[in-house]
């Protein structure tokens, strides 16, 4: 007999494929295992909270983040299930880590939760429900995130922040799911997506922006990532109401909608199918309009968020860091805010002209680098941005490198403004300087622009070679 059988039967087993058996059971075995890490692991404020309920909370705290890791890997072994048994065991230890990383960072208070959303959930627990969803609490904030906020307060003596992370670090599930899938456009097999996927995970912003700060910009960006690839798909309805979707959480998927001029004009998407944009967006509103909401308020929210915070810039990589903020942002607003709205959509309007001129060159990859072009080149000179507003050139920017290796510094110009620009905003001392995150997402605008050229112009190389 020989003397390896056990070793030689483990590495072949390790080569195989796995049936769906196989590949449900080691989703079980893997969620009880990070189970058991997630309820050991350290919750400071579990701690702030009486010790009556501590086993309780930290019951619902484990068995949050274990649905999310379940969740998690049970996508992933269906995406790669003609993987190897190998290459899905290291997936789900992968993916194990990597939430475990994030649940370190559930402590962290920002002032945004301790002055905003500690106070509206707060509010909405001594309410009923229907009661809280007729309620102007938030107002700064669309209906559907105070649904979720509301859900939240239903959960008493907790720490609330830890399920609005939950909440994000849940939804950057579908953030991967939707790069794995734009990535799956260019790339064969599921191995290089699949990679794509953990990548988007860990990228600095996604983590800093959820796990950490407790934002939500992860929502929109995953519904808008889906719907571009659902209309490159040829399913243009179910992609449209994806950005409607989006749209009724944050105003800032508009820095995605001209993405639907090339798709127009590919004829992935038709006029008729826009019209699910709104559809979607007041469907998201019934809650709300049920509650007791006007209909005045579901539809002109957005224009009460526009009137709010005039500065030049609020911490955001935008074209006027360069200038001497000594003067103050308000003052710098007054000065030039007209001027910087006229250049933002000059520059929509610049991209959506090289589209139209270029149009019988536009394929996936031109599509996806004009609406890369406009994520990044419009925020740049629009007034009132946030940091956070470039959190969708982040993540695109990672699948426009699949489609060529020179464009990995596309997600590291990208991904260094933003990241720059949180440093400023959370606790701590800034990376840098706010005008080198400029400098930054300045040259990632440029290279976008240069590769979208060179695409669109492809095509004319090609038939002169042909001729």
């Amino acid at each position: 007999m020989n003397k390896d059988f056990v070793s030689d039967k483990l590495r072949g087993a390790l080569g195989k494929k796995c049936p769906l058996w196989a590949r449900a059971l080691l989703l079980a075995a893997a969620t009880i295992i990070f189970f058991v890490f997630a309820e050991h692991a350290r919750y400071r404020l579990l701690d702030e909270y009486s010790s009556i309920r501590y086993d309780e909370n930290l019951m619902i705290t484990a068995i949050a983040f274990t649905a999310i890791f379940a969740v998690s890997a049970a996508v992933q072994l269906h995406m790669g299930r003609e993987l190897p048994l190998g290459v899905l065991l290291l997936l789900c230890a992968v993916t194990g880590a990597v939430l475990l990383g994030k649940i370190s960072l559930l402590d962290y208070n920002s002032d945004d939760y301790d002055i905003f959303l500690h106070n509206w959930i707060n509010t909405y627990s001594g309410l009923g429900f229907k009661e809280g969803l007729g309620t102007y609490i938030g107002s700064d904030y669309t209906p559907p995130y105070l649904y979720i906020l509301q859900l939240i307060s239903r959960v008493p003596e907790y720490p609330w922040q830890y399920l609005i992370k939950a909440v994000s670090v849940f939804a950057e599930i579908l953030m991967g799911v939707a790069v794995f899938s734009l990535a799956r456009l260019k790339m064969r097999g599921e191995a290089g997506p699949l990679l794509v996927y953990h990548a988007a995970q860990v990228l600095p912003t996604v983590i800093f922006n959820g796990a950490y700060w407790g934002q939500c910009d992860v929502i929109y960006v995953s519904f808008c990532l889906l719907a571009l690839y659902l209309a490159l798909a040829k399913k243009p309805v179910r992609g449209m109401i994806c950005f409607g979707v989006a749209l009724s959480f944050k105003l800032q998927t508009v820095f995605f909608l001209p993405a639907l001029l090339p798709l127009w004009l590919r004829r992935d998407v038709k006029l008729r199918h826009v019209l699910a944009i709104p559809a979607a967006y007041m469907a998201m509103m019934i809650p709300a309009l049920w509650g007791g909401k006007s209909m005045h308020h579901v539809l002109t929210c957005y224009l009460q968020q526009a009137g709010q915070y005039n500065f030049i810039s609020v911490n955001a990589p935008s074209l006027y860091q360069l200038l001497p903020m000594s003067v103050g942002k308000d003052v710098l607003y007054k000065m030039f805010g007209s001027m910087a709205l006229a250049l933002g959509f000059a520059m929509m309007a610049v991209v959506c002209v090289v589209v139209v001129w270029r149009r019988d060159a536009l394929n996936t990859d031109a599509v996806l680098l004009a609406c890369l072009l406009t994520l990044g080149g419009v925020p740049l000179f629009l007034p009132k941005m946030h940091e956070r507003y470039m959190f969708g050139a982040d993540v695109l920017s990672l699948v426009a490198a699949v489609y060529a290796p020179r464009r990995l510094l596309l997600p590291l110009c990208f991904g260094m403004a933003s990241y720059i620009c949180y440093t400023a905003g959370l606790a701590g001392d800034t990376l840098m300087e706010l005008r080198f995150a400029t400098l930054f997402m300045i040259t990632g605008v440029v290279l976008t622009a240069v590769e979208l050229w060179r695409v669109l112009n492809r095509h004319e190389a090609i038939a002169e070679v042909k001729a």
